[in-house]
């Protein structure tokens, strides 16, 4: 599991999220896969758990923009890509998540 939250690259991630591992996309004939569990931050939990798909999308694409600010231009294309990602994030989920703090407790 990533270090980072995988929805928005938040430092800090709090949940863990059981997930089957899946083809993220394939371009140029070069596949990528997302493999096992999802890590989110607070914000972006709030947003899985509200099943706010569009929310989580747009949270995501302007994290992504402040520290690439020249993808802008590209912003409606990346929303589009970053709904279907998610949308297969989500059909993908294993369970309930695990809040991170709660498990190193146990």
């Amino acid at each position: 599991m990533s270090c980072v939250c995988d929805f928005c690259s938040h430092p800090s991630v709090g949940w863990r999220y059981p997930a089957r591992s899946f083809v993220a996309y394939i371009v140029g004939g070069i596949a990528g896969q997302s493999v096992g569990d999802w890590a989110a931050c607070d914000t972006c939990h709030e947003l899985i758990e509200k099943d706010d798909r569009p929310g989580l999308a747009a949270h995501s694409i302007d994290s992504l923009i402040r520290v690439h600010p020249e993808c802008e231009v590209a912003r409606e294309e990346l929303a589009r890509e970053m709904e279907g990602l998610h949308g297969t994030f989500f059909s993908s989920r294993m369970g309930a998540p695990i809040h991170l703090v709660a498990q190193s407790r146990a």
